[in-house]
């Protein structure tokens, strides 16, 4: 008996809505969150992406300072660190910057005393911070600074700004250890400098430098950011008996940002604040070291809280279909085409059928308004605490006494931003970046170079420490 063709074209259907569904393949909040939230928090890796440098000045007026007992012990000292270690050598002089085929310290040391390498006063002071401040490698230069252009001394201009401001711009930050010497009659200083984007130099060098010079930072990131967490399955979240239900098991920690998710809704959040009295603050236990202020005093800080719901479902959305494109295969006509057997959902949403990338799956960071009403800094805490211990001030976040969030807030991004940092150019310290030349003439090129570096890269409206927060 044939089967009515309506029927069998209705069963047809009946069975394509029960199992002919694109898959659904991807969780924005599932397996690879840490690292998902790690792009799109702007995190970047403190990895070398290359060999690490050793620069010295063998200009002739240098080779004084490195035969003082003090230097020498020091280069020495330097040397049989960072030479275990693979590093490429180079050489300043004749305005040239020059490889030396160097492996060991003995090596080196020959180098250092062979007077025929001191033949001038030419040593590419600019040339070489701008090959070092090019790449994205820890390096050490030894040199007094001393720059020589068509045959006249640089005195006043600040030649080094540019590069160094480039450095600090990437992130980076340079360490200055000054020790004094004296070339005939003439009071100079020599510089082991260090730019540093690892921290695996200065942590090496910084101890062995450290106490026969003067330290001075080149940076704006010269706070750090230590946590006193009681229980650290829990972070800083406000942990009664868990009583907002945090999900430990997803808690997120990383260097500048922090996950919370929590089982509850906003309104249940609320309700609990209402009728708890010590449900002030919804995070402590986050302290700043603002102890150092070679180049800036911090001055102030806010909280910024932002609804980034859909902003990072579509960033996941998004680096999902980048990083997992579709099979391609040829069609009869030879053309490119998405494979037959493709079901992934996103994938076919966000690639056209030749199998390139959609405009509209490529992410591209919205300018995103921050929330009226939700949190705010705990400034009596910070005042306090930073008045009794500049090394150990807190960074609490409390409340907004009008707190009225929405359900919809699945997701909330709250910034600690830096809002006000001050230059230092008072420091007595950077006296030590001028010196008198023998003719008597001031030299205040590098005190120049590191002063209008300083002005023009005030780290304000920086954002310091993250805190996400992900309910139900």
């Amino acid at each position: 008996m044939r089967m009515n063709s309506r029927f069998l074209y209705g069963l047809l259907l009946l069975i394509c809505f029960g199992g002919c569904k694109h898959k659904e393949t991807f969780d924005p909040y599932g397996p690879g969150l840490a690292e998902r939230l790690n792009t799109y928090n702007n995190v970047q890796s403190n990895v070398k992406t290359g060999t690490p440098g050793l620069f010295i000045d063998f200009s002739a007026g240098i080779n004084n300072a490195f035969k003082t007992s003090t230097v020498s012990s020091l280069m020495s000292e330097c040397f049989n660190t960072i030479l275990t270690d693979k590093f490429e050598v180079f050489k300043l002089g004749s305005n040239e910057v020059t490889s030396l085929p160097i492996t060991n310290t003995t090596q080196l040391g020959q180098e250092i005393n062979n007077q025929s390498n001191y033949k001038d006063i030419w040593a590419p002071i600019q040339k070489t911070v701008d090959k070092i401040t090019d790449a994205d490698n820890d390096a050490l230069l030894i040199t007094d600074f001393e720059e020589w252009i068509n045959k006249t001394e640089v005195t006043n201009t600040a030649y080094l700004k540019i590069p160094f401001s480039k450095w600090l711009t990437k992130g980076h930050s340079i360490h200055f250890f000054i020790v004094d010497y004296k070339e005939g009659n003439v009071d100079k200083h020599i510089y082991f400098t260090i730019f540093n984007c690892t921290n695996n130099l200065l942590a090496k060098l910084a101890p062995k430098l450290a106490a026969y010079s003067t330290r001075f930072d080149l940076t704006t990131n010269a706070y750090s950011l230590s946590t006193n967490y009681p229980d650290p399955t829990s972070g800083g979240i406000y942990n009664d008996k868990n009583i907002l239900d945090l999900r430990k098991d997803q808690y997120i920690k990383s260097e500048l940002y922090e996950y919370y998710p929590s089982g509850l809704g906003w309104k249940d959040i609320s309700d609990i604040r209402k009728d708890d009295a010590n449900f002030s603050d919804i995070f402590r236990n986050l302290f700043i070291d603002l102890s150092n202020q070679d180049s800036y005093s911090f001055k102030s800080f806010e909280v910024l809280t932002y609804n980034v719901t859909s902003d990072f479902e579509h960033f996941a959305k998004a680096d999902y279909a980048l990083h997992n494109p579709p099979k391609t295969i040829k069609g009869k006509n030879g053309e490119t085409k998405i494979s037959d057997g493709e079901s992934d959902a996103i994938l076919l949403e966000c690639y056209n059928e030749d199998g390139t990338l959609k405009e509209a799956c490529k992410y591209k960071p919205p300018t995103l308004q921050p929330l009226s009403n939700y949190f705010r800094l705990n400034q009596p805490l910070f005042d306090n605490t930073n008045k009794s211990d500049n090394k150990h001030v807190e960074l609490g976040i409390t409340f907004d006494p009008h707190f009225s969030p929405a359900e919809s807030d699945t997701l909330l991004r709250i910034n600690i931003v830096l809002t006000a940092a001050t230059p230092n150019i008072d420091n007595p310290k950077l006296q030590k970046f001028k010196w008198i030349n023998e003719k008597g003439t001031e030299n205040i090129a590098l005190y120049e170079s590191v002063k209008n570096t300083l002005l023009e890269l005030k780290p304000e409206n920086k954002i310091v420490y993250t805190y996400y927060i992900k309910t139900l």
